[in-house]
């Protein structure tokens, strides 16, 4: 192999896996273990990579309206818990189970969704086993 060619493959290699590394990130972010409901109208659904993300306008108990946005994973890691690109319509009453960030703002990864319709979705992350969707 000449010099050339060994100096672009160390090149190539190197950076296939810089771009892993820099892709993967925790749950440091996360209040993992806590649990918060909500319900609320749905304001956007993203079904999209690399993070599908939902807007939730939810009444507080002020009666102030938060727009809430929950996350989950790529859609080819959620499709199996049952979310879909028209899970989520502009409108929609739905009740979501979020564990929430630490900083306290209205944002958090999804941990189930109860549709309208009484359809349950499971775990919108690689966090743990994914149910199938229920009715």
């Amino acid at each position: 192999m000449s010099t050339a060619r060994f100096v672009v493959s160390v090149i190539a290699v190197a950076l296939s896996l810089s771009a892993s590394l820099a892709a993967h990130h925790g749950a440091a972010a996360f209040d993992v273990g806590k649990k918060v409901v909500l319900k609320g109208t749905v304001a956007g659904w993203i079904y999209s990579n690399p993070h599908c993300l939902l807007s939730l306008d939810v009444v507080g108990e002020d009666g102030k309206v938060v727009r809430w946005i929950a996350e989950g994973q790529a859609p080819n890691v959620v499709y199996p818990a049952g979310y879909r690109k028209d899970s989520f319509n502009f409108g929609d009453q739905v009740t979501i189970t979020v564990e929430p960030v630490k900083n306290g703002r209205p944002m958090g990864r999804i941990l189930s969704a109860v549709l309208a319709d009484g359809t349950t979705l499971g775990v919108a992350n690689s966090s743990g086993t994914a149910p199938q969707p229920t009715r």
